[in-house]
């Protein structure tokens, strides 16, 4: 992904165990961004999730969805094959660059917290291959921190306080505007990018429940506005 950061240090399996953990905020930020993309999703036939790490949000899924996972990491990919392959989902190791299927072969992509780790012209390519990839009318799911909202000041204490800094790893900021024009140039049509989360992940400090309370009370506006997580949905043409 990048010359700066090595990824393989990052402890196979860790965010799935982040995600199970049902405690903390890092944890509940994860589940309810799921949540939110699980409802995105809807009932595709056949998914690709790029960058899928250890395959927790395919681990997340109906069993009714046909998912294909892919990562550049070969020991995250051992680990998802162990802990979440089944009939319907299975779990690749490729090579950076492009995607080793056909055209039209999934009616449904997503890609979650994974552009801000590539360079601009890496981003580029990867979700124009993604469009090839896709079936006419199929629709994307693309999540990215919002670096228009609040996301700098908490990835500051995170990278002070947190078992892992994104110091190194952010390495490409988006805006709204900005992944709005990148979804764009990519050839996907319809793109819609919205704010996600404002104070609900917090929340979860004094309450599991009392943090899904606030996800669903939390004003649009200030959301929109402050919000923590860009997350942008797309038709291929």
């Amino acid at each position: 992904m990048t010359d700066t950061y090595d990824y393989d240090a990052i402890d196979v399996g860790y965010y799935d165990a982040v995600f199970h953990r049902n405690q903390g905020m890092q944890s509940k930020w994860h589940q309810l961004k799921f949540d939110r993309i699980r409802r995105e999703l809807g009932q595709p036939q056949k998914h690709l999730d790029i960058a899928c790490g250890p395959g927790t949000f395919i681990g997340s899924l109906p069993e009714t969805i046909s998912s294909t996972g892919v990562d550049i990491a070969a020991s995250q990919i051992e680990y998802a094959q162990r802990t979440y392959a089944r009939p319907n989902a299975d779990f690749q190791h490729i090579a950076e660059g492009g995607l080793p299927y056909d055209e039209a072969a999934f009616d449904s992509v997503t890609s979650i917290e994974l552009i801000e780790h590539l360079e601009q012209d890496a981003v580029a390519a990867l979700l124009a291959d993604a469009c090839r990839v896709m079936t006419p009318g199929g629709r994307i799911i693309v999540s990215t921190p919002d670096y228009g909202g609040v996301w700098p000041a908490v990835e500051w204490l995170l990278n002070r306080l947190g078992d892992v800094s994104y110091e190194d790893q952010h390495i490409n900021k988006f805006t709204k505007q900005r992944l709005r024009e990148t979804l764009a140039a990519a050839g996907f049509q319809n793109v819609d990018v919205r704010s996600y989360l404002f104070a609900a992940p917090f929340a979860a400090a004094l309450g599991w429940g009392f943090a899904d309370l606030i996800e669903k009370l939390e004003p649009a506006f200030i959301v929109d506005r402050f919000g923590l997580l860009l997350i942008a949905t797309a038709d291929a043409p």
